[in-house]
């Protein structure tokens, strides 16, 4: 049984009264306004206030507050650790995660040294390929402390971000394993911020899919166990617990949350690796958050989400940071767990589309097709606020009880899509009935007589709806909207107050994230998520200064 708070109940909730259509005391009889003009103009002009669909497609949620166990729970664990220290150990995990964080991938930047970056990696390939470890040698950074490992990833148009730790020194890309200082630092900084993401995502998950409900959960690289914690106050369904992380450190440090939270404690392990064909390792989640990024390499990468898969029995999340390379990974593993399925189960029809069998995307994305965003300046992001807790405040030295946290995230689930059995495009409504009718059944009807749809149809059509990828720009009389549609492309939608009241209304209302179900007036492809790999360097030696220069700027 699914466990939501009130904040999070969108779907099918009453429509206020206000919203009903007002009765004219001018008529006698409401079947006579009814069939009166001014029934008329004022119907065609009905706005409610929010729609079932825009209610259930919503994922924005308010500020995530850490519950008060767990706080407890991390207070009681951190006690012992010198403030001072965890400082100190926290500025390392954040110059760690800066190292990769802010390295652009390919394609990801601005300017002349992208497009010169991007016909260089050609160049390379046609020559067999990049010399990882010259590339390695050539950044500037200090001698590696115990524990720290060179992870190789692709160097951009950014510079080498500056150390936090060591003055006036560029860093290289690293990793750090966790040790029992590296651990507590983690806690204190980290943990409530990878609960409030890991809540956002598995509350998507529960609206969207209502009836599954996990009993068992596979967590890589669960840390301290924040995704459980998040999942528990999903879920009451969860009985069996799997993490796994590599650092001893961690998994001690887990094992004592459990110790201080005897109420939230299940049945299940935690182990140091996950192997191939190792026995009770199945799950019907399988979940992965802030951890794929920090392994060495994509190789290593891409045969971890290979073994999640397998030990999916159902649905698969991975959650990442929301920076430009951790995006890429999470992009990367999608993508190749759509070919495996594609191979292995083949692929059937869905509308006009062809979707492997075997696997489908349950967000992002409102389709199997590439990420739209490969080889552009962009990124699929993601935003959700979180309440600092005192001890995460003094970690961070920060004055601010709030932060916001950018991630990235994919959902993919076992089985074909669910067909579009009416089509995204019909907006034909189910059925009509009169004012007076849908007064007497307000949990049928809306108030403008128009059948309500029952979870089961919101769920199976909201998988076609377009996702909104950037924070709506509200302006007078319009709504802007940048989307990723179910053709896989991203498109800048514009919905005004003449074109539909109710759909300029809800654009209004809508959010960074959210599912969209209404059609635009106007829609445009943008040409800044447009790949583009430039001129050659004979073609730049043809142009003058002007048209170099405008090769620096993207369109809007």
């Amino acid at each position: 049984m699914m466990r939501f708070s009130t904040s999070q109940m969108y779907a099918l909730k009453q429509v206020p009264d206000s919203a009903w259509t007002p009765y004219n005391p001018d008529y006698e009889d409401i079947d006579d306004y009814e069939a009166s003009e001014d029934f008329d103009d004022y119907n065609s002009d009905v706005i409610l206030r929010g729609t079932d669909e825009v209610r259930f497609g919503r994922k924005h949620m308010g500020l995530v507050v850490l519950p008060n166990p767990i706080a407890n729970a991390i207070q009681a664990c951190i006690a012992e650790t010198n403030g001072r220290s965890m400082r100190h150990d926290y500025l390392r995990l954040v110059d760690a995660h800066r190292s990769t964080s802010e390295i652009t991938p390919k394609g990801k930047g601005r300017g002349q040294k992208t497009r010169q970056y991007l016909r260089d990696e050609r160049e390379k390939r046609e020559q067999g390929g990049r010399d990882t470890q010259k590339e390695v040698k050539d950044m500037k950074m200090p001698r590696l402390l115990p524990g720290e490992r060179v992870q190789i990833a692709i160097p951009g148009e950014r510079p080498a971000p500056a150390s936090l730790v060591y003055q006036k020194t560029r860093l290289k890309p690293h990793v750090i394993e966790y040790g029992p200082a590296e651990a507590m630092a983690y806690v204190a900084a980290f943990a409530p911020g990878t609960y409030g993401v890991a809540l956002n995502v598995l509350s998507e998950l529960a609206m969207r899919v209502p009836e599954f409900e996990p009993s068992t959960i596979l967590d890589f690289g669960c840390g301290p166990g924040s995704a459980l914690w998040a999942a528990q106050d999903v879920w009451s369904s969860v009985q069996k617990y799997v993490g796994i992380d590599s650092s001893e450190a961690m998994i001690d440090c887990a094992k004592r949350m459990f110790e201080e939270m005897p109420e939230r404690k299940v049945d299940g392990e935690l182990l140091r690796y996950l192997a191939p064909d190792q026995p009770n390792t199945h799950a019907d989640l399988v979940i992965s958050a802030f951890a794929l990024s920090e392994l060495p390499s994509d190789a290593v990468r891409q045969t971890t989400v290979e073994m999640l898969w397998n030990n999916t029995r159902d649905t698969l999340v991975l959650i990442d940071r929301g920076a430009p390379n951790p995006a890429r990974v999470v992009s990367e593993a999608r993508d190749y767990l759509i070919k495996l399925a594609s191979e292995s189960n083949g692929t059937v029809e869905v509308g006009s589309m062809k979707v492997p069998s075997g696997i489908h995307t349950v967000a992002p994305f409102p389709n199997e097709l590439d990420d739209p965003t490969n080889n552009t300046p962009a990124w699929f992001q993601f935003v959700q606020r979180v309440q600092r807790p005192t001890f995460t405040m003094r970690t961070k030295h920060s004055k601010s009880n709030a932060e916001v946290v950018h991630y990235s995230y994919i959902i993919m689930r076992r089985g074909p899509r669910p067909p579009d059995s009416r089509g995204y495009l019909d907006s034909t409504p189910y059925s009509y009935v009169s004012v007076k009718e849908a007064q007497n059944e307000p949990e049928k009807y809306l108030p403008d007589g128009t059948q309500r749809k029952t979870f089961a149809q919101l769920a199976r059509e909201a998988y076609y709806w377009p996702r909104i990828i950037m924070q709506p720009i509200k302006r007078k009389g319009h709504v802007v909207t940048d989307v990723c549609t179910v053709d896989g492309k991203i498109e800048r939608w514009t919905f005004t107050k003449t074109h539909d009241k109710q759909a300029y209304r809800d654009a209004r209302k809508a959010s960074w994230g959210d599912l969209f179900p209404h059609l635009p007036k106007t829609s445009i492809e943008r040409s800044h998520f447009t790949p583009v790999e430039g001129p050659t360097p004979e073609e730049l030696k043809k142009m003058n200064r002007k048209q170099r220069r405008s090769l620096m700027d993207f369109d809007d």
